[in-house]
């Protein structure tokens, strides 16, 4: 079953988060197949469950959003950034089911290529203005799209393995994180996979980087059947124990109140 640890310093003032400004959650993982998008998808259907949202993939060359949501998006980031100021970004963002908007990366490595970081941050910055919440879905590794989103992050979803490999990578993401200045304390750690037969447990991995796990994740036939058939557990089973932590974690994020089950309807 996923767990949530409902952190002590989870109210938004706490967090330094002003609470009229929409929350920006980037969900980050130094390693590729940690279930970045997974979560990501999942997380973003669960904020649009309570207000209107917004996800965008930042795995500009090979993002999987577009298949997590089975999106068929009629404009993507690099379509965008060519339009640059002649258009408003949140009209041409494609809509989910679920009322969520979504942003999907360009749909081949070269079409990525074209458009620079500083262009693509352009789009990022201007959706993030509308204030809306606004989750950005990165390539694993650290990149420039992944500082940039760490960089404009009011949250950040840290998601790590039990594998040896997923911790070390995990350490140097947040060694990263602090020679560049960037604030610790609001980054959450996600366990994925977390009762893997094999690896590290959960306190080996809390342990050795040094921060409490807020959400551990187990391995789910749901979750996965979800990623392949374009249906997050938090749009087809969102009452389901799988989905309940992520949707606790959105009210986290929303600074809703946790002991009450506070939930806020979309505007």
């Amino acid at each position: 079953m996923i767990t949530f640890r409902s952190r002590s310093d989870d109210s938004a003032e706490r967090h330094g988060i002003n609470p009229s400004e929409a929350p920006v959650v980037a969900v980050v993982s130094p390693k590729g197949g940690n279930g970045k998008t997974t979560v990501s998808s999942n997380l973003a259907v669960a904020l649009a469950h309570r207000t209107d949202s917004v996800i965008i993939d930042l795995d500009v060359h090979f993002g999987d959003v577009q298949y997590a949501l089975r999106m068929c998006p009629a404009h993507r980031l690099d379509d965008l950034v060519d339009a640059d100021n002649r258009r408003d970004p949140m009209s041409m963002l494609s809509t989910h089911p679920s009322g969520l908007d979504v942003l999907c990366a360009p749909s081949d490595p070269v079409a990525a290529d074209r458009m620079s970081v500083g262009d693509a941050f352009g789009v990022v910055d201007r959706i993030i203005a509308a204030n809306r919440p606004v989750i950005l879905d990165t390539a694993g590794g650290i990149s420039n799209y992944s500082l940039g989103a760490l960089d404009r992050a009011t949250r950040v979803v840290m998601v790590c393995g039990t594998d040896v490999p997923s911790v070390q990578a995990g350490r140097k993401l947040l060694d990263t994180m602090r020679r560049l200045d960037m604030d610790l304390s609001h980054v959450d750690l996600l366990v994925n996979r977390s009762d893997a037969c094999v690896g590290l447990s959960v306190d080996d991995v809390e342990t050795a980087l040094d921060c409490q796990a807020v959400l551990t994740v187990p391995e789910h036939s749901s979750l996965a059947a979800g990623m392949n058939s374009g249906s997050p557990v938090t749009e087809s089973s969102p009452r389901s124990s799988v989905a309940a932590a992520f949707h606790r974690y959105a009210d986290l994020v929303l600074g809703l109140d946790l002991a009450a089950g506070t939930r806020r309807g979309r505007r």
